[in-house]
């Protein structure tokens, strides 16, 4: 019995076919077993570094400090030299005796140690009574130092004061503010107006220049720089000086003939 050449040269396409069908299959399972563990070690590296629970990681090295975040939806970027991690959605994240709020916060460089936050941030340290509210903020984890702009205030609880401009670089660690644009300073009975003003939180020690313009209930008083004390009758006046006082005055009774 003579066999059929076609049917044996089907047969060898077909098997042909199935085995490069399968190679496929393979290479896209294995693509995608990839895929899913790089996802995969990109959320592990995360929570380790962070710590959703607020412990410390049993590996961590000392002196280092974990962060603690929550967010409605949180992001990765994986990319070498690139790292990023991004918290979506009422974004919270405490790191220290600080705690930053804001509608999205970005983690980035080295141990995570940069912070670019965005929209409706607050960031709030209870144990030096500092609460900042601006619309951005960048804040560097190591060296305490932020900048915040756009519609920012300060309210200074442990001194009773209270600080508005359109950009601030805090310190922490030196409880030092610049601020600049728009600067109004408040305090009881005393407020302040400039352009520029730096303000040491340890000493209540203030520096204004600018057009600064102070007042009280007593009076007005506007030079080119004033320095000395969140107070009108504790600052400093040089260059163009100029104001108005208002005095109290008492009528004396003639004396009955």
């Amino acid at each position: 019995m003579k066999k059929n050449p076609g049917n044996g040269s089907g047969g060898n396409a077909d098997s042909s076919k199935k085995s490069c069908a399968t190679v496929r299959e393979s290479g896209i399972r294995r693509h995608s077993s990839l895929f899913v563990l790089l996802i995969f070690l990109s959320l592990l590296i995360a929570t380790q570094a962070f710590g959703q629970d607020g412990s410390k990681p049993a590996d961590a090295e000392a002196g280092k400090e974990t962060i603690t975040f929550t967010a409605k939806r949180m992001e990765s970027i994986i990319a070498k030299g690139k790292e990023k991690t991004i918290l979506i959605g009422s974004a919270i994240v405490n790191t220290g005796t600080i705690q930053v709020t804001a509608d999205r916060i970005e983690l980035f460089g080295k141990d995570y140690n940069e912070m670019l936050c965005l929209g409706n941030v607050t960031v709030k340290d209870d144990s030096k009574g500092f609460l900042l509210k601006a619309a951005n903020v960048a804040y560097t984890r190591d060296t305490e130092v932020g900048i915040a702009q756009n519609q920012v205030q300060i309210d200074d609880s442990k001194n009773s004061l209270l600080l508005k401009a359109e950009w601030v670089q805090f310190d922490q660690k030196q409880s030092i503010l610049v601020a600049r644009i728009a600067v109004h300073i408040l305090k009881e009975d005393f407020a302040v107006r400039a352009e520029y003003a730096r303000y040491n939180r340890n000493d209540e020690s203030l520096q204004v220049s600018g057009t600064p313009v102070a007042l009280n209930s007593d009076g007005r008083l506007s030079a080119d720089y004033m320095s000395g004390k969140a107070d009108l009758n504790d600052l400093a006046m040089s260059g163009d000086v100029s104001g108005t006082i208002t005095t109290t005055t008492t009528k004396k009774e003639e004396a009955a003939p």
